[in-house]
């Protein structure tokens, strides 16, 4: 009977062990350190040791619910490593979405303001409130916590494990529990350090991250889980002196409250990782960050069985976790419920979406719709979210849209040591409602580029959407400005085009991301020029060369660069072939030469281009370009005016801005490569090196007439080498360059801002 007793006192003192010993995890915040979280984890599931909830602050909260709605460590380490996650935190948008039927002619601006005139002048600074565009966040918070969030109807509870994350109340100065609602939601706003990544709203409240008032969340652990004992993770530090060239460091010591890091032995375990060299967005450290926890909890393994003796079945786990991953509702679509827009641009916006009410559509679908509506400036953000509809058994597509203000000022140019200085203005005003429409006028005046032009533009959001463009423009290109500081040549050119026309350009989208245009315009154009380098500018006068011309197009356009210039990724890509006829009139200055004369001209021209940039190494770049261009253009009344006229090579923004009649031809042939070395996003050394053969040279005789030489009888080339240093408001250059023609040309020179140029009439 003793013996009895003795053994049943003995089961009584087990059973709670045995029954109720429940494993609590916390993971601090940390940034990129964070990932350290992983290794634990894995250390943990791999001796069976089990983890009945989590609570996360920030980077644990994004560890914490992945593991929460059944993401094992190779599943997490995975995501981590991909291409996708990388543009979460850089907010670039992949490739293929990059709407290109949408975008204008990139504009040389260093800042843009919008505003609007509804109640009275409401000016806003186009100024970005975060290091990182939520334009990837956005949306991929959708397809991450969706469904895990249908599949527990809100309650975190439900989930895979029991999991709570917090988030910062800074208005009321307190933290914010998030155990119901929206996963995706209560994650992104306990990341959301200020000034790196936008806040979210949440009950009304705009929520930062958690760790601004408790970046371990052991107290919360204990108060909504009462687990039996607490493995706790940190990976952080409470702030430390700031110092005075350190901007991050003076921001962590104003927003960020002091941090309880302990855990008492009596209620768990606590492992802390130091880290001094690891900085916030450090992902691409994933590995090294992740042994260092797994070791770490391997080495502690014998302490940690000891106080746990509970255990799970790996297998059994991974098995649940499959199970319950498999039962999660797929993304399908089918209301849409649209707040912070009118019911007209609702209905253009839908149309982006679906062309009927009742039709169901995907994820891809959803991403590919958002994409396109904010590829045209008139919507500033999208935040979609997912709510899942037992009646339709989909999800409903819930959209907070914030438009844009009406009218916008564009401000900008370039400053360079050469002539080709550039002051930019541009006006805008913008209007969505059952279509886009947009006006807008751009002016530039520079000593070598002028040019003003006025477009109206209108996108139709039918089955396949069309967009009308008609722009008139008046631009000259005077070559008369010695542009050659500190050249060798120190032979001027002497001359100057002037452009007026009327265009009409209708596009449709074509491919994935790339555009058709049919256009048609009416166009004058003048060139003014010596036939003489020898020229006595007290009595001589400029030759002049009128040409009145209509002409159509047709022409396909896509474009991936990932910069107005200087790109370093993506590719662009044009074929264009475009027919003219009119008018040649020329007059003479020379008041004693034959008087002026006119000539029909009529013409075909096809050309190509395309340029790509490719990783061949982590810090090197080989970029190519490949251009051809035919015409069938007759020769102007002299040789002068027939180069004028002649199609040009100028792959380089130096080019662009001089006349060299070495790269001038009707016909041609041009390739080169681009070599670059990329020290980081915003510094690369950039290599350029082109020949340029025409197939039919054009010469001069004696009578200075243009007729063509033998074929493929000269080879032109040209190089460049610059140090590239991009900023958000525009790139610095310096650069040397070397023309083989003419003899002895070679540049130096320094850049900042964008040589960029509007639409002409021959493109």
């Amino acid at each position: 009977m003793k013996r009895i007793l003795l053994l049943l006192s003995f089961c009584f003192l087990l059973l709670p062990m045995l029954q109720a010993q429940k494993v609590g995890l916390v993971l601090s915040g940390g940034g990129a350190k964070g990932m350290t979280h992983i290794g634990i984890i894995r250390a943990l599931e791999e001796n069976n040791i089990p983890i009945d909830y989590i609570t996360g602050t920030s980077m644990g909260a994004i560890i914490g619910s992945l593991y929460a709605m059944g993401y094992s460590p190779d599943d997490m380490e995975a995501l981590l490593r991909s291409e996708d996650f990388k543009r979460w935190y850089s907010g670039k948008v992949e490739p293929k979405y990059a709407y290109y039927f949408k975008k204008n002619l990139p504009t040389p601006e260093f800042f843009n303001i919008r505003f609007d005139f509804k109640d009275s002048l409401n000016v806003k600074p186009q100024l970005p409130t975060s290091m990182v565009n939520p334009i990837q966040m956005n949306l991929v918070f959708v397809e991450l916590f969706a469904r895990a969030t249908a599949a527990c109807d809100g309650d975190f509870d439900k989930l895979f494990i029991p999991f709570r994350c917090i988030a910062s109340d800074v208005y009321n100065k307190r933290q914010i529990v998030l155990g119901k609602g929206d996963l995706g939601d209560a994650v992104r706003a306990s990341m959301s350090f200020p000034f790196v990544f936008k806040p979210i709203e949440i009950d009304s409240v705009l929520a930062y991250d958690g760790g601004i008032y408790n970046n371990f969340p052991t107290d919360v652990m204990r108060d909504d889980f009462h687990p039996d004992i607490i493995i706790g993770s940190v990976v952080a530090a409470n702030p430390s002196k700031p110092k005075e060239n350190d901007l991050m460091s003076q921001i962590e010591n104003m927003v960020m409250q002091k941090t309880d890091y302990s855990i008492p032995d009596s209620v768990g375990i606590l492992m802390t990782f130091k880290y001094d060299d690891v900085n916030l967005l450090d992902f691409d450290r994933l590995q090294e960050l992740h042994d260092i926890g797994y070791n770490r909890t391997i080495s502690m393994m014998d302490s940690i069985k000891n106080r746990i003796r509970r255990r799970v079945n790996a297998d059994n786990v991974r098995l649940r976790r499959l199970v319950y991953r498999s039962n999660l509702p797929q993304l399908y679509f089918q209301k849409i419920y649209i707040q912070g827009a009118n019911p007209q641009q609702q209905a253009y916006i839908q149309k982006e979406f679906h062309d009927e009410e009742d039709e169901a559509f995907t994820y891809e679908d959803m991403k590919r719709g958002y994409f396109r509506l904010l590829a045209d400036n008139m919507i500033s953000e999208i935040i979609p979210k997912a709510v899942f509809n037992e009646e339709t058994d989909m999800y409903d597509l819930h959209l907070k849209v914030k438009m844009e203000d009406n009218f916008s000022v564009r401000l900008g140019g370039s400053v360079s040591t050469t002539s080709s200085n550039q002051i930019y203005l541009g006006l805008g005003y913008q209007n969505l409602n059952y279509y886009a429409k947009e006006f807008t006028f751009d002016g530039q005046l520079g000593k070598v580029y002028n040019n003003a032009q006025l477009m109206g533009r209108i996108d139709l959001p039918t089955h396949i959407p069309t967009s009308y463009r008609l722009i008139a423009s008046i631009s000259t290109f005077d070559y008369y400005k010695k542009d050659k500081l500190f050249s060798k040549n120190d032979k001027p050119s002497f001359n100057s085009k002037d452009e007026r026309f009327l265009k009409l350009i209708i596009a449709l989208p074509f491919l994935s991301n790339k555009r058709a245009e049919f256009g048609f315009g009416i166009g004058k154009l003048q060139d003014n020029y010596f036939q003489s380098s020898v020229i006595n500018f007290e009595e001589d006068r400029s030759d002049r060369s009128v040409y009145r011309l209509i002409g159509g197009s047709i022409s396909f356009y896509g474009s991936t660069l990932n910069t107005r210039q200087y790109a370093t990724k993506g590719y662009n890509e044009k074929l264009i072939a475009q027919i003219f006829t009119g008018k040649e009139r020329y007059t003479p200055g020379n008041p004693t030469e034959l008087a002026t004369t006119q000539e029909r001209q009529s013409w075909l021209q096809i050309s190509y281009m395309k340029e790509a940039y490719h990783n061949m190494a982590p810090k090197f770049v080989l970029g190519w370009m490949a251009e051809a261009l035919y015409s069938s253009k007759n020769f102007s009344e002299n040789f002068t005016a027939t180069m004028m006229q002649a199609a040009a090579f100028s792959p380089t923004p130096h080019s662009k801005l001089m006349y060299n009649e070495a790269f001038r031809a009707n016909q041609f042939l041009a390739a080169g490569v681009k070599p670059m070395f990329i020290f980081n996003d915003m510094f690369h050394i950039r290599g350029e090196f082109y020949g340029f053969m025409p197939i039919f040279p054009i010469e001069k005789n004696t009578q200075n007439k243009a007729f063509y030489g033998k074929a493929f009888s000269k080879v032109e080339y040209m190089g460049e080498i610059s140090v590239i240093c991009q900023l958000p408001f525009g790139a610095i250059s310096a650069y040397v360059n070397h023309y083989s023609s003419p003899r002895r040309e070679w540049n130096v020179g320094l850049s900042i801002g964008w040589q960029l140029f509007n639409y002409r009439f021959i493109e």
